[in-house]
């Protein structure tokens, strides 16, 4: 209703406040939920499970990623794009800041 619908979003901007560390959060109490009676608990539960392991799996894959990085510098792990002719990535990570000195 207050924006005038004939222009265009440039920019959209996010903010995050209030960020804890991922130790902290786990140590924290979980938060009530209301639960369904549509919804099977124990499929739930199966279901948050399977997150739970994907999202440590997902974990474990970054951390060996930044540790690969940091033994081998930064073109050790790319995209298969940036081995093309035109690409610049590897050029940029090579340069200090991504320009030359």
């Amino acid at each position: 209703r207050l924006a005038d619908p004939k222009l265009t979003v440039r920019r959209f901007y996010i903010a995050v406040t209030h960020l804890v560390p991922a130790a902290e959060a786990e140590a924290q109490a979980p938060s009530p939920e209301q639960l369904s009676l549509f919804v099977d608990p124990a499929a739930l539960e199966q279901q948050r499970e399977a997150e739970t392991a994907a999202l440590q799996k997902e974990q474990r894959r970054q951390k060996a990623v930044l540790q690969i990085r940091d033994r081998y510098g930064k073109n050790a792990i790319v995209r298969g794009m940036n081995l093309q002719e035109s690409a610049t990535a590897m050029e940029r990570n090579r340069q200090v800041g991504g320009h030359k000195e």
